[in-house]
């Protein structure tokens, strides 16, 4: 399937840069050991939180509003929505860690 609508391919630009640096603030804080990792990593869960739950709002307006291209819409919202659980697993890799 082929992502036509300019909304749809920035989500899904987020969602991937939303994985990669929380995979990579994931690595660092478990490398180093380190607070500041850990304080880091929250406030950028909140931030993206943030900016994630606006952007999936934006989608879902455009879902209503393109409903004829609702295949694409609704794949990429849930493209979009598996950085949820991710995050979720990685908060109890954090909680979980014994360092």
């Amino acid at each position: 399937m082929q992502i036509r609508q300019s909304i749809n391919k920035k989500a899904l630009l987020l969602a991937t840069l939303s994985l990669l640096l929380g995979i990579f603030l994931l690595l660092l804080y478990l490398i180093f050991e380190s607070e500041a990792f850990l304080v880091g990593g929250v406030f950028y869960v909140l931030v993206v939180f943030v900016i994630n739950a606006i952007t999936l709002i934006g989608l879902c307006t455009n879902a209503i509003i393109n409903y004829q291209h609702y295949r694409e819409n609704i794949t990429t919202i849930l493209l979009f929505l598996i950085n949820i659980p991710i995050a979720i697993g990685y908060i109890m890799i954090v909680m979980n860690n014994p360092f």
